[in-house]
């Protein structure tokens, strides 16, 4: 495109309605045709912003995924992003080294795993280029997570819920990309590594390790590379989605950042739940590692955590789903037990049932340990810590340090140990028995007259 057709591309009032609307609140970045942006931070109000900053020369529009109270305040310094920061948007920047089509894979993957947490309107686009971007935006997130406000943790959450989706469509995923070059062999000819070297990240790339003021294309601004536009697509779309399709004179609007409150706040719990199985449990005992029990533990040893949970609890329960299925498998429970007794105790205070099958699901492909008693998100913070002797170990304090452990402490404490038979003496001539040799010694002497 020359710069006459930029500029008229950019005239359009309904291009320009949207990159204005959406701008609200965030930092804006001009791109020139070279890459460079121009002088950060800057802001988009008026649609004569966008007509000016495309005559000085700029030809591609970006977004920050931070939500601003005051974006012109942004400075190099970090020391006031806390307080400015308002909200932010949840980005999955979708690239693939073998070409849009695995990428159009990715995106459909990463779209269906989120609608099993009931997201349905997430944002997403083309990149311009070769890639997707799927956005799921601040007003779908609690304000509150475990006490704390979820503006203040970006950039954690997004990269925590980034890796729980990558995680998540991991296996499906392999399994695509080899339908789609044919086989495992011709992907590792790519790479030239081993097999099992191979993860599905090496030719995919969702980039999750974004940090503050990072920023996106804009939906409807075109890419300098290619001169084609990124335009917002349909859940249907794209699979089917052709480069041409985002040509400038075939552009339509369509909403993008939409969504209703709170829309992935199962997802983000679920996430965070899968973020602490994967902190590293503190080193055990010697003697608890060496204990171990073969039968299935029945429910009469389960600790007071878990018992509290299964009486049915008001919160935690979603993250308490991982608790009972961890520590059920690691007290022997087969599969259809866990399922039927997650279900009954789902009776009592009802989630709905695919979010108990769906982490069924993943603990039977990714064994986790059920989390350590230390681990206040799932214990303390839900007000199901409540020790009693056999949690203290006949101390003044917590010895047990996993729920597993307190089963294994009572019946190590149950196991009846075969009574010593005590040793006796007895006297040659008389036949009386004694409990020690000092008595028989003394019995000899006096009765019988016989001394050493």
């Amino acid at each position: 495109m020359n710069r006459l057709e930029v500029l008229e591309y950019y005239a359009r009032e309904d291009i320009v309605k949207e990159l204005v609307r959406n701008a609200a609140y965030r930092e804006v970045a001009g791109a020139h045709i070279d890459g460079k942006y121009d002088a950060r931070p800057n802001i988009v109000q008026f649609p004569s912003d966008i007509m000016q900053m495309a005559k000085k020369g700029v030809v591609s529009f970006h977004y920050s995924v931070e939500h601003w109270a005051n974006p012109m305040a942004l400075g190099k310094s970090t020391d006031n992003y806390q307080s400015l920061r308002t909200g932010w948007d949840m980005l999955l920047d979708i690239d693939s080294k073998l070409g849009i089509e695995e990428a159009q894979i990715t995106a459909t993957l990463i779209a269906k795993f989120i609608e099993k947490y009931g997201v349905k309107n997430y944002g997403a686009k083309f990149s311009g280029r070769r890639g997707f971007h799927i956005v799921m935006p601040w007003i779908m997130f609690p304000k509150q997570v475990n006490f704390r406000q979820t503006k203040e943790l970006y950039p954690e959450i997004p990269r925590i819920v980034s890796r729980f989706i990558c995680e998540g469509i991991s296996h499906e995923l392999m399994q695509e990309l080899i339908k789609s070059k044919g086989s495992m062999k011709t992907l590792q000819d790519i790479l030239d590594k081993p097999m099992s070297e191979i993860s599905p990240y090496y030719f995919v790339e969702v980039e999750r390790n974004w940090g503050n003021r990072h920023m996106f294309r804009a939906p409807y601004s075109l890419n300098e590379k290619t001169w084609l536009a990124s335009v917002p697509l349909a859940r249907s779309e794209i699979a089917s989605f052709k480069k041409e399709d985002a040509s400038p004179d075939k552009v339509t609007i369509k909403p993008f950042f939409v969504g209703e409150q709170n829309e992935a706040e199962s997802l983000l719990l679920d996430a965070l739940d899968w973020h602490a199985s994967l902190q590293k449990e503190p080193e055990k005992k010697k003697e608890e590692k060496k204990r171990s029990y073969e039968n299935k533990i029945p429910e009469e040893l389960f600790p007071p955590c878990i018992k509290l949970i299964f009486a049915g609890i008001k919160d935690g329960r979603k993250r308490s789903i991982f608790t009972l299925i961890n520590f059920l498998r690691m007290c022997n429970w087969n599969w259809q037990e866990i399922e039927s007794r997650l279900m009954e105790w789902n009776k009592i205070v009802p989630l709905p049932a695919n979010t108990i099958m769906t982490q069924i699901r993943w603990a039977q492909q990714n064994a986790r340990t059920a989390p350590n008693c230390d681990n206040v998100h799932y214990f303390a913070d839900i007000g199901i810590c409540q020790p009693d002797a056999t949690c203290k170990g006949g101390t003044d304090r917590i010895t047990v340090k996993n729920p597993i452990n307190y089963p294994l402490r009572k019946i190590d404490f149950r196991r009846e140990k075969p009574e010593r038979p005590k040793e006796v003496y007895s006297c040659s001539r008389c036949k009386k028995q004694f409990e020690t040799m000092k008595g028989l010694t003394i019995h000899l002497g006096r009765t019988h007259g016989i001394s050493d």
